[in-house]
């Protein structure tokens, strides 16, 4: 009630069971987002990343989350539930919310794992997500459940690669790695369907995502406050987003006021772009349509060979992938628009600009009352469930257990001066003895 008073446009979601005590009701589960995280995800890129992660109080439960990014990469939390677990009937609770309330654009990209409950619920027409949205899986959960069905690190980096390639032809050679070492490999990846884990199949509708990261990174840094009751956590969540949104605000204005039309994060990948189109050969195809051969003379430091790539401008289109996966011209994009004395700026998606990253947070939280003067609460008394008290001894777990996921292989020492492993440089039998 207090956020309904003094947070106008705030939707909070609250669901309840009877209890047999006249006046009193169970918690089962609630949803929440605030107006201004809610009016900035517009201004975002048309995704949403979605996780769970335990609380870690008196009583058990699931804290989900689901974020965003602005145009110059900054996270961008947008809604916020409390549920019992992550259950197929809290999935469905919280992407329903979300889907009515906070995204409701069409051609959203839902990020997450490949738990069955987030599939099941997006799949449920009631929600609203089917229609016109999409639902993709994070690469590093495709390799964790790689690893435990093949258990082959060699191979599952083949096959983290072949979701990361951005066009068709490096996925190819991929998975004819894979092919030759482990047909049973092989049909474990070819049994995925491909738009949902790999860049190069998506469309551009995942905008280069391949994880959850953003998520699971929004949970550590929520891990402080897993452990407060109820109305402390949601509590906590406001204020944190209020000085975001002022720290932002004022970066953004900042940044818009300077006259920058672009953010730094594009202006990055930009600047190196250009830096590399600067070795291409360019040749026009099609004057009219804009079609262009454009051939790369350097190496590119992309784990791939030097390569030539069909251009497609009017069509927004280029052989590498990048161009459609990220939104932004590649460098052969930039190549060939210098080639035809055009410019790049009109292929560079909106979401990069400063004018819109200012717009995102182009929104005040209001300030919370004291609690005395807050409304009188009429309603039922809300009680927890006793069946989700904790009853284990001890400071609870605050940390996730580490999976498949978390394993990283360890890095090949090798010779500094000859690059070849077994040796230091300074006792390398290829160095060059004195100068006679």
């Amino acid at each position: 009630m207090a956020m309904e008073k003094w947070v106008s446009g705030t939707v909070i979601r609250f669901e309840t069971s009877p209890t047999a005590i006249h006046g009193e009701v169970h918690f089962e589960r609630l949803f929440w987002a605030f107006k201004p995280c809610i009016e900035g995800f517009a201004h975002c890129k048309p995704i949403v990343q979605v996780d769970g992660t335990f609380l870690t109080g008196k009583y058990k439960g699931t804290l989900l989350l689901a974020v965003a990014q602005d145009g110059n990469a900054h996270i961008f939390p947008v809604a916020y539930a409390i549920v019992e677990g992550e259950t197929k009937d809290a999935w469905n609770f919280f992407l329903k919310h979300l889907r009515e309330n906070v995204t409701p654009q069409e051609n959203i990209c839902l990020i997450s794992d490949r738990h069955a409950s987030i599939k099941s619920a997006f799949e449920n027409p009631s929600n609203g997500w089917n229609h016109s949205s999409s639902h993709v899986y994070c690469i590093r959960h495709i390799a964790q459940n790689f690893m435990r069905a093949i258990k082959n690190r060699k191979l599952r980096k083949y096959a983290v690669n072949m979701g990361y390639a951005p066009s068709e032809p490096t996925f190819m050679y991929w998975r004819h790695k894979i092919a030759k070492k482990s047909p049973t490999a092989l049909a474990w990846v070819d049994d995925l369907p491909k738009p949902k884990w790999t860049q190069a199949y998506d469309g551009g509708i995942r905008w280069g995502h391949m994880t959850s990261n953003l998520a699971e990174a929004m949970n550590s840094v929520f891990k402080d406050i897993r452990g407060l009751p109820i109305t402390a956590l949601v509590q906590a969540t406001y204020y944190r987003m209020a000085k975001l949104f002022v720290t932002r605000g004022k970066q953004s204005a900042a940044v818009f006021a300077s006259g920058q039309q672009y953010t730094e994060a594009c202006q990055e990948r930009i600047s190196e772009a250009v830096h590399k189109s600067n070795s291409h050969v360019v040749n026009q195809f099609d004057r009219q349509n804009y079609t262009f051969i454009v051939e790369e003379t350097e190496d590119p430091h992309e784990g791939r060979p030097m390569d030539i790539f069909k251009v497609e401008l009017k069509e927004k289109m280029c052989d590498c992938g990048k161009f459609q996966a990220l939104h932004l011209p590649c460098s052969h994009v930039i190549a060939a628009c210098s080639h035809a004395n055009l410019s790049y700026e009109p292929f560079i998606d909106d979401v990069y600009k400063a004018a819109t990253v200012f717009a995102v947070y182009d929104r005040p939280f209001p300030a919370v009352r004291n609690q005395g003067l807050w409304p009188d609460y009429l309603g039922d008394v809300v009680c927890p469930r006793l069946d989700m008290k904790r009853t284990k001894r001890g400071r609870p777990k605050n940390s996730r257990i580490r999976t498949e996921m978390d394993e990283f292989e360890k890095r090949e020492n090798r010779c500094g001066l000859c690059r070849v492993p077994g040796h230091k440089c300074h006792e390398c039998p290829n160095a060059a003895g004195p100068s006679n």
